[in-house]
């Protein structure tokens, strides 16, 4: 009976005196399943650092829908579904994805969504401040008035087209948001419909090649497809002798000229602070979208010299340029 007394004693001191850096640790392995639209992007990239430098271990299960929804459905009835209680976190890229598994997972898993351009338009949230439901994330809106308004400074532009998939709700959002937007500016907005089928994509790019459409510039949106096409778009819209403006900077980095853009690496650490906040203790509720601040203006040296633009100074002094 002593011998007993005497090793629960013991083993009660062991535990009460474990260094704190262990027992941190054991509430610091988490499994994540990262739901995603068209592979890995810098956001997730930027996901895994935040988390890892938070001191977290994480198991990560990737399941990538290749921007494919038949896919994606399987996914998450066949693959999520029948193991949400797996993982300690369910991350979505996109709102076509983040809106699919928000209705698959019901609240059982806290979810946190990242790259989703209008949360509460597309019902994934309550409201910015609140979700109403156990989800939160990142939203990588930038306010269209600001990258519009900076373009002009730029370039002049009466005719902008928009390359869209008419198929992305997202995108449908965005073009309406950019049409009251383009007419209060006194810009007409000529829509390039261009879904993945039928070579449209290629068929709109050949159109302002050849001069069959006439633009003075070319927006290109928040759009899964379009941004996959990014080179191609590039390399096209340099060899039309076509301005344009990206909203994101991977599209500046394949040969767009300009845009006021967030960072998706920066994003997707936004995304690994929201968990280590709802690890420390808050209702992820309660946890606001975090949105960017301070977006920066992203410049392609290369196509400006190509294009012959002229790039403000003051502009230019604030700028992030690549080549």
């Amino acid at each position: 009976m002593k011998r007993t007394l005497l090793t629960a004693i013991l083993f009660i001191s062991a535990v009460t005196f474990m260094p704190s850096s262990t027992v941190l640790a054991a509430g610091k392995d988490l499994n994540i399943a990262m739901i995603l639209w068209r592979g890995e992007t810098k956001a997730e990239q930027g996901f895994k650092d935040g988390l890892k430098e938070l001191g977290y271990s994480v198991q990560y299960t990737v399941m990538n829908a290749s921007q494919d929804k038949t896919r994606l459905g399987h996914l998450l009835r066949e693959d999520l579904k029948p193991k949400l209680k797996d993982f300690d976190y369910i991350y979505t890229f996109g709102t076509t994805v983040s809106k699919s598994t928000r209705f698959i997972v019901q609240n059982q898993v806290p979810h946190i969504f990242n790259i989703v351009a209008a949360p509460v338009k597309a019902g994934i949230v309550q409201t910015m401040e609140s979700s109403g439901a156990n989800i939160s994330g990142v939203s990588n809106a930038i306010p269209l008035p600001l990258q519009i308004e900076t373009a002009l400074r730029v370039i002049k532009f009466k005719r902008l087209g928009l390359i869209f998939n008419p198929r992305e709700k997202n995108s449908m959002a965005i073009r309406q948001n950019l049409k009251d937007i383009s007419a209060s500016f006194g810009i007409e907005l000529i829509d390039l419909r261009s879904p993945p089928a039928e070579n449209a994509l290629q068929k709109n790019l050949e159109k302002l090649k050849n001069k069959s459409v006439v633009v003075d510039a070319v927006y290109l949106p928040q759009d899964s497809f379009i941004v996959s096409k990014a080179g191609l778009i590039g390399t096209e819209l340099k060899a039309a002798n076509v301005r344009n403006i990206g909203s994101i900077k991977k599209y500046i980095d394949k040969g767009a000229l300009m845009g006021v853009v967030t960072d998706y690496y920066k994003l997707g650490k936004a995304a690994a602070i929201i968990v280590n906040r709802v690890k420390k203790g808050e209702k992820l509720q309660d946890i606001p979208v975090y949105t960017e601040k301070q977006p920066v203006l992203v410049i392609n040296k290369t196509t400006s010299q190509l294009l012959k633009v002229e790039i403000p100074p003051d502009l230019l002094k604030g700028a992030v340029v690549v080549e």
